[in-house]
């Protein structure tokens, strides 16, 4: 399978504002007729193989930081995996695996196996904070007595807006548990959403590829960088959007961060709308493992209703193919250098198998979910 998506010239098309882009990730959610059309049906033999893959790491005595392709091997999943990887870069950009029944594994059980199969799909893992955390819960823990308001938005029950995790290359959501009610998952295709803002809005195209945002990187009041939200780099575009990283945040009084013209709150607001467009709705189940590409996809999800005895709980990972992986341009390395890069000030990279049981009293919250690049004095603030 080859990159087909790319962006093409035609006469009179000076720049890359009047490209229109074609291929697999140019999609709409009516194109998908069900959710065999993007699923990857774990039948009972593929189970018994990941359980026996499980069994067989647990006796080497390994960490959970250990787990890879070599000691969690999948010989009949794995070729069906690499088609899945190949769809998340090649093609239509997300895959959703369906078929395990999370009651059947303990907390560490479930992560083991989230791991497990997350390496034959992009086996390098980004980190979620600067203390070494590798993992994240998606959940609005119910002995949490930290207001919404201080919390970051994945640690809250509200509606998430549009956006990217800026830095990830590849985001994945093992389902837990489920809401009540509401809390659906709604992906779009960036490269949809330039087709038909170009048809629509050309003047909105170029405002997105200006690198001209200013990009919050930690609670300090004058510490962002500019950069664009939509950029072509080794011919293809990437999306890097969170509205809640864009300018400076509310409650940062004083803050010297420039605020977003009138121009990029348009722009902002008809990449929105445009998404609604074309967005797939997903319909998540326990067990379920969602794959999408990160810089291809955008995402957002609606506010949700827990029942008295379950919460919507999803752990996520930022995964990297060393193989497949797109190239990151200059605009994006900040956030991606500090998920994907080196960090000597972790002492460990750790999995944390249920969320903290105190929530740490933030002085303000930033971006829907993406992690914050802190200063060293800020080491006690935790990303999202």
């Amino acid at each position: 399978m080859g990159l087909v998506s790319e962006f093409k010239l035609k006469p009179g098309q000076e720049d890359l504002a009047q490209a229109a882009l074609t291929g697999p990730l140019v999609w709409s959610g009516a194109d998908f007729k069900d959710v065999q059309s993007y699923a990857l049906q774990l039948e009972e033999n593929d189970i018994l193989e990941v359980e026996n893959a499980l069994n067989e790491f647990k006796k080497l005595g390994l960490e959970l930081d250990q787990v890879s392709q070599t000691n969690f091997p999948l010989p009949g999943l794995s070729r069906r995996l690499r088609a899945s990887s190949e769809a998340l870069h090649l093609g239509r950009g997300f895959v959703l695996a369906r078929g395990l029944e999370m009651s059947r594994y303990s907390n560490e059980d479930s992560v083991t196996i989230f791991l497990g199969i997350a390496s034959h799909i992009a086996e390098k893992r980004g980190y979620q904070d600067r203390k070494g955390k590798m993992l994240s819960h998606v959940v609005e823990a119910k002995n949490w007595n930290i207001p919404a308001s201080r919390r970051h938005g994945i640690h809250t029950s509200e509606a998430l807006p549009l956006h990217s995790d800026m830095g990830c290359d590849i985001l994945s959501l093992q389902v837990r548990d489920s809401a009540d009610k509401g809390g659906y998952t709604y992906l779009s295709s960036a490269w949809s959403v330039f087709n038909d803002l170009l048809n629509r809005e050309p003047d909105v195209i170029k405002t997105l590829l200006t690198p001209n945002w200013p990009v919050q990187i930690s609670s300090k009041k004058a510490s962002h960088y500019l950069a664009s939200v939509f950029s072509f780099h080794d011919g293809k575009l990437l999306a890097s959007l969170d509205p809640h990283r864009l300018g400076p945040h509310p409650s940062m009084a004083g803050s010297t961060i420039p605020s977003l013209t009138d121009s990029q709150r348009h722009a902002l607001q008809a990449v929105s709308e445009s998404a609604a467009r074309s967005e797939l709705q997903l319909n998540l189940k326990k067990g379920d493992i969602l794959f999408f590409n990160n810089l291809a996809l955008l995402h957002r999800r609606d506010a949700y209703l827990d029942g008295e005895n379950s919460s919507r709980h999803m752990v996520r990972l930022w995964l990297r193919s060393q193989r497949l992986g797109w190239a990151i341009p200059d605009s994006l390395l900040p956030p991606w250098q500090a998920a994907y890069g080196e960090n000597k000030e972790v002492k460990a990279r750790t999995y944390p198998l249920i969320p903290a049981a105190k929530y740490p009293n933030r002085r303000y919250t930033s971006g829907s979910a993406a992690f914050v690049i802190e200063d060293e004095s800020e080491s006690d603030y935790e990303s999202a």
